[in-house]
């Protein structure tokens, strides 16, 4: 029982608040609530929730009414224990001209020309061991 305890405080405890520079008011660490309550997309859309791989996981899901009216066209909050610990998103921004890794100790942020156009943006925890092995292999990418 202690084991069990000691691994969810580590996990707690490593993944750590990060602000994501890539969706504004939105922190890693978050609960799903504050996610919701803290989300500014740019306009009117709906929420959906889902169970991830594990027990352990979820995401919740903004898909914008009308995604060319939007700042924010989708977003993906994903969630272990109950903390954010990854954001995807799809965005009317100018999309970059290639793909762009930037990485801290902490996370691994990438941004790339969506299909359809816009912006895909990704913030991976570095540190989460649901995100860590698609974090570490981005972080690769970091020139």
């Amino acid at each position: 029982m202690r084991g069990l305890l000691f691994a969810v405080v580590m996990t707690l405890v490593s993944c750590t608040r990060v602000e994501t520079e890539a969706v504004p008011h939105v922190k890693l660490g978050m609960a799903p609530k504050d996610v919701r309550d803290h989300f500014e997309p740019g306009g009117d859309g709906t929420w959906q929730t889902s169970v991830g791989k594990s027990a352990d996981d979820t995401a919740i899901e903004w898909r914008a009414k009308d995604a060319q009216a939007s700042k924010t066209k989708t977003a993906r909050f994903e969630f272990h224990l109950g903390m954010l610990v990854a954001v995807r998103a799809t965005t009317n921004d100018q999309a970059p001209s290639g793909e762009q890794v930037t990485a801290t100790p902490t996370t691994v942020s990438v941004r790339r020309p969506a299909t359809g156009g816009g912006t895909e943006i990704e913030v991976l925890a570095r540190d989460c061991p649901t995100h860590k092995d698609e974090a570490e292999r981005l972080a690769k990418q970091v020139k």
